[in-house]
């Protein structure tokens, strides 16, 4: 049997979520915020020889072109939408547009803010391999979508890789969980997943690695950040690797369609 793969993703966004609690950032502190984060993150990456997929905002890849540019020289580059507050039926094709004339390489995959529903026919007609748009699973007060299909299918020309959920309570692998989860259950739900799906598809943000304090974020948002998560995520990624390989959303998705 195939080894078990890896999937690891960052959505590389404007730092907007202090707006959610009463206190609205320039844009450019919420750009400075990011990137504080990211250095730290391409650092980890880099040392660890790890490849990943960052789903990056056209008005973050605008505002930083030199550092994007340089992360789509080891990393994918996906589009996470033009930004990351509001849409329009636009937004798909031209984040595409904007991201492909940054990175000088074709943009496949799409993941839509916060994971918000976005109709397939604008993502086919932009011309995108995967959506990455679903989370199947209970967010309280954003979404339930615990019937939604857990694992990657066929939609018409698209194909659809949800993040990753455990099967049964679908427990989700993504950044507040593994912010409020011990490690020890993180883990042991990721190994299960991993053996049942054969693949474990992660979501973190950059911007968690830069250090939150006087955000007046709560503290299920903001603690850990910065190097203290970063070393559990460093933690985390060496008992991960062991157990499978690491890959692209990209090469997963050229991977299916093959079969």
């Amino acid at each position: 049997m195939s080894r078990a793969r890896a999937l690891l993703s960052f959505d590389l966004e404007e730092f907007d979520i202090p707006t959610e609690f009463g206190r609205a950032l320039p844009e450019r502190e919420q750009i400075e915020v990011t990137l504080a984060g990211l250095r730290r993150l391409t650092a980890l990456l880099r040392e660890r020889g790890i490849v990943s997929t960052f789903f990056a905002t056209a008005v973050f890849a605008m505002r930083a072109r030199e550092e994007i540019r340089s992360l789509g020289e080891s990393q994918e580059i996906a589009s996470h939408g033009y930004a990351h507050t509001g849409f329009s039926p636009a937004d798909p094709a031209r984040s595409k547009e904007i991201l492909e004339e940054v990175t000088g390489k074709p943009i496949l995959g799409y993941r839509s803010p916060r994971f918000r529903p976005v109709a397939d026919h604008l993502l086919q007609k932009a011309g995108y391999l995967y959506n990455s748009s679903e989370h199947p699973t209970f967010l309280p007060g954003r979404y339930c979508r615990l019937f939604a299909p857990r694992k990657a299918y066929r939609k018409g020309g698209l194909l659809q890789i949800p993040v990753s959920v455990s099967p049964w309570i679908r427990f989700p692998f993504f950044w507040l969980a593994f912010k409020n989860t011990p490690p020890p259950l993180f883990r042991a739900a990721a190994a299960w997943t991993l053996a049942e799906s054969g693949y474990l598809l992660l979501v973190f943000h950059p911007w968690e690695f830069a250090d939150l304090a006087g955000y007046g974020l709560p503290r299920w948002i903001s603690s850990p950040c910065g190097p203290e998560l970063l070393d559990r995520l460093a933690s985390f990624l060496d008992w991960l690797g062991a157990r499978a390989r690491f890959t692209t959303v990209a090469d997963f998705a050229a991977d299916f369609l093959s079969r």
